[in-house]
């Protein structure tokens, strides 16, 4: 079903842009991308996304699978679970964002699997070799996965990191706008 609404929605062919005029940038957004928004909500308050575009439209970006497009038996399921946020946010709404590409989330993910077998075996190791009581080997363990997980969010956060009141501006077409 995700797939079916993602290749729907690609087919309106409508793009988000943000544009920098000062800084000569232009970063495009389609459908199927994943964004990290941060934005004004229903009463004014900013509010956090990160999910995947679903639609684009001229005043709207759709965030995540709308449930109702899934039924009952999967509505139930999905309502409840942050993965699965479906957000409809008005462009003129949008305070910060930051664009994640497939390369970003295919290396931060390598990362924490690396450092899972890597902590793994040099935890393994140094076990092994000295005597811990179950105290000192949990508190090293916990330090050991806290830390590196700090890291890796530290190299690569996902966090919005540009603001709109620093000269960004949004916009949608079928074509990239002209500096």
């Amino acid at each position: 079903m995700l797939f079916i609404a993602l290749y729907c929605a690609s087919q309106a062919q409508t793009n988000l842009y943000f544009i920098n005029r000062s800084k000569h940038k232009i970063i495009e957004v389609k459908t199927g991308q994943q964004l990290s928004l941060k934005y004004k909500g229903y009463l004014g308050q900013p509010e956090f996304a990160k999910q995947t575009v679903t639609e684009i439209t001229d005043s709207f970006i759709y965030l995540g699978v709308n449930p109702e497009l899934l039924g009952d038996l999967f509505k139930k399921s999905i309502s409840n679970n942050p993965k699965f946020i479906y957000k409809k946010v008005l462009l003129k709404d949008i305070i910060a964002f930051r664009r994640m590409t497939v390369g970003r989330q295919f290396f931060k993910s390598s990362m924490m699997i690396a450092t899972i077998f890597g902590a793994g075996y040099l935890l393994t190791d140094l076990y092994q070799k000295n005597k811990f009581t179950t105290l000192e080997t949990l508190g090293i363990s916990f330090g050991v996965g806290i830390g590196t997980s700090l890291l890796i969010n530290l190299v690569l956060p996902e966090n919005p990191k540009c603001f709109l009141s620093d000269g960004w501006e949004v916009t949608t077409g079928t074509s990239t706008p002209k500096l």
